[in-house]
């Protein structure tokens, strides 16, 4: 190993630590406590009587500047709606406190049966859409396949091939989610199937989560802080956000999300998932100190794409000190054109700084069918108009699958600025496309160093 190679995987070491050894929450307002062994017939307001489930934030109100606190080493099964600004935080030691999408472990709950050579049916119903199967925490996961109906007859929509049922399933561990032809959730259908060519799912793995189509936590309110807790197998986004002022999420974990059908328009599918996700305006949206990986879509993004006359504003918005793997795009964002001139969509007060970005496109997201689009900074070809500072400075965009960058404009003077950031990508692979949309690919050589807009930051080639 190389010692560029070391010294990237020695960083990226050092901030793992550092998320996961984060100092507890702080409490402040009226603080309720959470536990495994906690009792929702208390009132949760002290270590002594912690409510249990995620059901009793459902049906209490909480006053802004409240807090509510997790025991750290217990997890949870569901997801949670976040109320006007409340921080939801980890008390206690130990590892931080876990949110998990998946509604069971498969391989202690419910029973597999073999219902064809090598195909196992799970006796436990699905009705949203899953995205994906994690198996042992991550030591593998299952391909899913996911039906394209354009044509006479469904076909899978990366192989094409032909698809009739459970039986034509190919592959060690791939699924098929028996839903209706396009459906996204069903009271009555959602059956798993899943090839397994090595004995029982249950015998052979010691855990099997699943990633239904849903939010790990909702944000659709003001002032509302995440601190450190682990957002793990969510089919549609970690934390998913409308426009939204003042989101903080810190020291937090988010894994294997995404993968769910996010919609599908006639008869082709579109998969979605990201790891923290604001879509529309916002204000003061922070990211800072967090681990984010294995995400189907973006790790964290900003985006708004839709037309319409609606004033969008992105203002003020801070990604530091973020460690994210293998996710399609390490950090996403793009801001649509509006229908008329007459509204007003800008962004403004952007910084993305000392974050370590590592295998754009090597995760489970290469299941996806447009596998040319990974990027460590992904913002498409958009409108994108930029009316303040936009500073990319001081992070490590360590190799993508296929490009670093992908940012176009509808005017040149939109682009970010670019300083301090290291830049590693396989000599002659490509660079990515940057300028006024549509945008031409650049290639990754010596020539990029003599590039203006890269001159303040160093390339560097795997040896």
């Amino acid at each position: 190993m190389s010692a560029v190679t070391l010294d990237i995987e020695q960083k990226a070491e050092d901030l793992r630590y550092k998320i996961e050894s984060a100092e507890n929450t702080q409490p402040a307002g009226e603080v309720f406590y959470l536990s495994a062994d906690g009792d929702d017939s208390g009132d949760g307001r002290s270590l002594r009587t912690p409510w249990k489930s995620l059901d009793a934030l459902k049906t209490h109100r909480f006053k802004p500047g409240s807090t509510v606190l997790f025991r750290r080493g217990d997890i949870w099964r569901g997801s949670i709606e976040a109320q006007p600004g409340v921080t939801y935080g980890a008390y206690g030691i130990g590892k931080k406190p876990c949110l998990y999408g998946s509604p069971f472990d498969g391989a202690k709950s419910g029973t597999w049966t073999e219902v064809c050579p090598d195909v196992w049916r799970f006796s436990e119903r699905i009705p949203d859409d899953c995205g994906g199967i994690v198996f042992d925490g991550g030591t593998c996961a299952a391909q899913k396949y996911v039906l394209n109906y354009e044509g006479p007859v469904p076909v899978e929509n990366v192989t094409k091939e032909p698809f009739r049922g459970y039986f034509d399933l190919t592959g060690d561990l791939s699924f098929w989610h028996d839903l209706e032809p396009g459906a996204v959730h069903s009271e009555d259908r959602g059956t798993i199937y899943l090839r397994s060519e090595h004995g029982n799912p249950a015998e052979r793995f010691h855990e099997i989560e699943f990633l239904p189509r849903r939010h790990g936590i909702s944000v659709s309110c003001d002032n509302v802080t995440i601190d450190n807790l682990s957002v793990l197998y969510c089919g549609a986004h970690g934390i998913g956000a409308g426009t939204v002022n003042g989101l903080c999420v810190k020291n937090s974990v988010f894994g294997w999300i995404g993968g769910s059908l996010q919609y599908v328009k006639d008869g082709r599918p579109v998969r979605f998932g990201n790891g923290v996700e604001i879509y529309g305006g916002c204000r003061n949206y922070t990211v800072e100190n967090c681990h984010v990986y294995q995400c189907y879509d973006a790790g964290i993004t900003f985006q708004f794409s839709s037309g319409g006359q609606q004033d969008i504003l992105m203002d003020g918005i801070r990604f530091s000190g973020n460690l994210i793997e293998k996710c399609s795009y390490s950090i996403e964002y793009f801001l649509g054109a509006p229908d008329t001139p007459a509204a007003d969509r800008q962004m403004r007060d952007i910084l993305i700084s000392g974050c370590i970005m590592r295998q754009a496109g090597y995760g489970w997201g290469i299941q996806r069918p447009d596998r040319q689009t990974p990027a460590h900074i992904k913002a498409w070809d958009h409108f994108n108009r930029r009316t303040g500072p936009f500073l990319i400075e001081n992070n490590i965009m360590d190799l993508s699958r296929y490009m670093i960058l992908h940012i176009g404009v509808s005017d040149e003077a939109w682009l970010p600025d670019f300083r301090g950031n290291t830049i590693r990508q396989y000599r002659g692979a490509s660079f990515g496309r940057i300028g006024k949309h549509p945008t031409a690919m650049l290639a990754y050589n010596d020539s990029l160093s003599e590039d203006e807009r890269f001159r303040k930051d160093t390339l560097l080639f795997p040896e």
